[in-house]
């Protein structure tokens, strides 16, 4: 089980919940399993201020796709492949 890469959760959200309720529900799953976690890679519908917030709170490496919402985070993520940028959400 060493350095390989799993896919622990496949769900869909039903009517009333949001991704961050699923995140959580995520990461409570991971606390109950003995698993080293190295990362968790997430769809773009966790790219959210609620869902980075739980990211941080549990403190795991992470990637999402970055959604461009609004013309600033356009105009930063235009030019090129390769940079760091500081966006709020």
């Amino acid at each position: 089980m060493r350095n390989k890469r799993y896919t622990l959760v496949v769900r869909q959200l039903v009517a009333g919940e949001t991704s961050s309720d699923v995140l959580s529900e995520f990461f409570e799953l991971l606390d109950g399993l003995d698993l080293g976690v190295k990362a968790v890679y997430l769809d773009r519908c966790f790219y959210n201020s609620t869902c980075l917030g739980l990211l941080y709170a549990y403190n795991y490496a992470y990637v999402i796709p970055v959604v461009k919402w609004g013309e600033t985070i356009k105009d930063e993520l235009s030019s090129g492949w390769s940079r760091v940028i500081e966006h709020e959400l």
